[in-house]
């Protein structure tokens, strides 16, 4: 059971898990989220903590607002994921809500290796991309 501040309790298996071994950049506390439905359309998502009912993060398939998107993942995350191809990859992304409008940082993306349930924050190295790329609310059609 794992209890959300946000959006109340909830069953998870642990072997549904997310499981970051280094945390998030600024939270490295916590290792273990569940990954949460935050839309019917499977656009939105909640990263609840395991450990820490206050923290979740919402996030976002960010290929659905910018179909370009497809980040150069650095040697080091790769190998440390244990990523052997790019279809065992999956890609979210974190959303601000401020005064300027919804955001997604694009270039520190939260990395999941669809096989083992292992995910991690990656920082890219192209500076292309940005931490605060507008989501104006309309999706682009593939």
């Amino acid at each position: 059971m794992i209890h959300s501040d946000r959006i109340g309790s909830f069953e998870c298996d642990e072997s549904s898990l997310l499981h970051f071994a280094d945390g998030l950049l600024g939270f490295e506390h916590a290792s273990d989220f569940a990954v949460v439905g935050a839309d019917d359309e499977g656009i939105y998502f909640w990263l609840q903590s395991a450990e820490d009912p206050a923290l979740a993060f919402l996030a976002v398939v960010p290929g659905l607002f910018y179909p370009e998107y497809e980040p150069d993942l650095p040697d080091l995350d790769v190998e440390s994921l244990g990523l052997t191809q790019p279809a065992d990859a999956h890609v979210l992304c974190i959303v601000t809500i401020g005064d300027d409008g919804i955001t997604a940082n694009l270039l520190g993306p939260v990395v999941i290796n669809v096989k083992t349930r292992a995910a991690r924050q990656v920082v890219l190295g192209e500076q292309r991309w940005s931490v605060h790329a507008p989501l104006d609310g309309s999706l682009c059609s593939s």
